[in-house]
């Protein structure tokens, strides 16, 4: 479900939901999912929360006030002096967001993390596909992206927007679209419309080989309206494998998450085709980005 918030109060929600993770969903046990204190990360004044992009401090302004401990991340330098000057005490990081090691971070502050930030549109993906190579070092997201990647994430087989973020973020996480933030509220004034997102990392292990599956999944969708028999026949050629026929004449968006996961197993079984979670780590981000 999502709100459209009214002009007055739309600065407010955003640094509400930055702070507070506000939830419109209905259908789900929302006293367990949304304790607060259940998140290590919150803990000892916010050791965990890490601002993605914190820029001038709008947002970490407010989260400053809560979470003494937590820390910003921004490449700019002249906005890392500016905040250095009005807000004293403020840990940061001068470093691109993509190229952080959010595993030494999780490391050295001894706690897993919650992510917060207003993602830049041009690099959301890339930033989710990062945070989904970390997954095991985050409890929590709370990010601003465009509506329309929102939509996409959540979005159930069989529908239009169904992709590859929609796949992944069911494997990896519980995601929640919260609510839309009129363009009004940003400047300069997007030509799109953004959302509010939170995101609870799941604390598990896909058990098959990770480079594989993504390797079926952008066969599979980047022709989705051609059946599996079709968009996979160059990776199966490759390999000289045949399609299972219970999957042959389907389209991908008809698969749902674990079916991807059971067809990886069938096509690339792990003892033939080993893969080694702690030293292949970099999977779904772009190998430029990080270590």
């Amino acid at each position: 479900m999502d709100y459209n918030s009214n002009s007055d109060s739309s600065n407010n929600n955003i640094n509400t939901c930055s702070t507070y993770g506000i939830t419109t969903q209905s259908n789900e046990n929302n006293d367990e999912l949304w304790q607060s204190e259940a998140f290590e990360s919150l803990k000892n004044k916010g050791n965990g929360v890490v601002e993605l992009g914190c820029g001038l401090g709008q947002i970490s302004k407010f989260l400053f006030q809560k979470y003494k401990n937590m820390v910003g991340i921004e490449i700019d330098s002249k906005a890392l002096s500016i905040l250095s000057r009005t807000m004293p005490g403020f840990d940061y990081i001068h470093d691109d967001v993509l190229q952080i090691n959010y595993k030494e971070l999780c490391i050295n502050k001894k706690s897993k993390l919650t992510v917060i930030g207003n993602l830049p549109f041009y690099i959301t993906s890339q930033i989710l596909f990062c945070l989904l190579d970390y997954h095991k070092y985050i409890e929590q997201a709370v990010v601003t992206i465009q509506y329309e990647v929102g939509k996409r994430i959540i979005a159930k087989p069989n529908d239009k927007n169904y992709c590859i973020l929609s796949i992944l973020f069911n494997l990896y996480t519980k995601p929640y679209l919260l609510f839309k933030i009129p363009s009004k509220a940003f400047y300069p004034v997007p030509k799109v419309e953004a959302a509010v997102m939170k995101i609870f990392f799941k604390n598990n292990y896909l058990n098959c080989n990770l480079l594989f599956l993504k390797n079926i999944l952008h066969h599979a969708f980047q022709q989705k309206r051609k059946k599996l028999k079709s968009s996979l026949k160059p990776l199966l050629k490759t390999y000289q494998l045949e399609i299972p026929s219970y999957v042959a004449d389907l389209r991908p968006q008809q698969l749902i998450p674990q079916d991807f996961i059971h067809l990886t197993n069938q096509l690339f079984p792990l003892n033939k085709y080993p893969f080694y979670p702690d030293v292949q780590t970099k999977v779904w981000r772009k190998k430029k980005h990080g270590d």
